[in-house]
């Protein structure tokens, strides 16, 4: 069996049946109610979108799947041309006509009205179109039009072909970084609101977001004052359980042979159960043709992954934290049982300080508090990499 450090779906998808039922259950569903994912990097995220994309595609359903991470650069115009070329290309199955939204971009501007006449399109639909073009082409630079027609095209495309429609926005609380203009100035806060007052009307459209940080989607969606309050309902995507890490063993390694009691539940504990953990030491796995495995050989394996791949996977995470964070990371990682008090005579940081980085680490996810006092990482591998890190003195 393959293995995959981008997202799956179908017959590779291992888990989460009860996250994906109560997703695909309601937005087939009548009601209103969109989603709102949260959960830390590489957690699954993406997968269980794309596994319910798949699964409400198969009844009739028209899915527009966006991830902000792929706008680039990251600018309204691009955010556009990728929403409606997305969104064109999703509902081409409804369509009387075929077309490309790049068939639009190339159309002279007074033929343009003609072109979308011929393609038989509501009149809606066909305004939408011609803003979204003109703001693309630089020939309007009304970016709250551009932005309202872009939305406004997946629900006039719904209305006009009589089906029901989910747009999915991933990394939803990286539109913030979005910018318009020759200034580059930012426009994200705008267009989150925006897309509340639209969503507030569409009847044929729902919406699912996902991102990193819980606390950022419950400002969101869980407060009074959020912009999406009770138009989504949040849900936290975990690490596989026992039994989804057991699948995912017997699925994607089911002629490995454990050796001793205790090194699948070594392997579950050091990967925290992150699909994308178990992805990259299950292909290292599979690279050495092993046939059995014991802890010995485990952490081998772990150390080859780390130096491998650590960098890629963790360098940007340290990137964005500050010295006192990551001395305090560091502690935790060499002794995950040491209380505030104790990394700070160890790190020589502070007391105050230490607290103060524990509770911002743990807003970041990266750690989370257990009880008083006692902290964990939310990524058992970012610990390990930690340790080789330190034992290098490259941190």
């Amino acid at each position: 069996m393959s293995f995959s450090l981008y997202s799956v779906s179908g017959k590779d998808f291992i888990g989460r049946e009860e996250i994906i039922n109560e997703l695909v259950k309601e937005l087939s569903s009548k009601n209103k109610i969109g989603f709102s994912l949260s959960g830390i990097r590489r957690i699954g995220k993406t997968s269980i979108l794309k596994e319910t994309k798949r699964i409400l595609e198969n009844s009739g359903i028209t899915v527009i799947y966006i991830s902000v991470w792929s706008i680039v650069p990251s600018t309204v115009d691009e955010f556009t041309k990728i929403m409606n070329r997305v969104t064109i290309s999703e509902f081409q199955k409804k369509l009387s006509t075929k077309f490309k939204f790049e068939h639009l971009l190339v159309t002279g501007t007074k033929a343009l009205a003609i072109f979308l006449q011929n393609l038989k399109l509501s009149a809606n639909v066909t305004e939408d179109l011609e803003v979204s073009v003109s703001y693309v082409r630089k020939e309007s630079d009304d970016v709250e039009a551009a932005i309202k027609k872009s939305f406004s095209l997946i629900e006039d495309l719904s209305k006009m072909t009589k089906t029901t429609s989910v747009l999915i926005i991933d990394e939803f609380p990286s539109l913030v970084d979005l910018t318009y203009g020759t200034k580059n100035q930012k426009i994200g806060t705008e267009i989150v609101q925006l897309l509340r007052t639209l969503f507030e009307d569409f009847r044929n459209t729902k919406l699912v977001i996902s991102g990193s940080f819980r606390d950022t989607l419950e400002n969101l969606v869980a407060k009074e004052k959020a912009p999406f309050y009770k138009q989504l309902l949040l849900r936290e995507v975990s690490s596989f359980n026992e039994a989804e890490f057991e699948k995912f063993v017997k699925h994607y390694l089911p002629t490995l042979k454990f050796v001793g009691k205790d090194t699948k539940i070594e392997l579950y504990k050091i990967t925290g159960g992150i699909p994308y953990n178990l992805q990259l030491i299950g292909k290292e796995i599979q690279y050495m043709k092993l046939k059995k495995i014991d802890k010995k050989k485990l952490y081998e394996i772990i150390q080859n992954v780390l130096q491998k791949e650590g960098n890629q996977s963790f360098k940007e995470v340290i990137a964005n934290l500050s010295p006192s964070e990551i001395k305090v990371l560091k502690g935790l990682a060499k002794s995950p049982e040491l209380s505030p008090k104790e990394i700070s005579k160890q790190e020589f940081i502070d007391e105050n300080s230490v607290s103060a980085c524990l509770n911002t680490l743990e807003k970041k996810v990266i750690i989370k508090k257990i009880e008083r006092g006692k902290y964990r990482f939310t990524d058992n591998m970012f610990a390990e990499w930690l340790k080789t890190q330190d034992s290098l003195h490259l941190l």
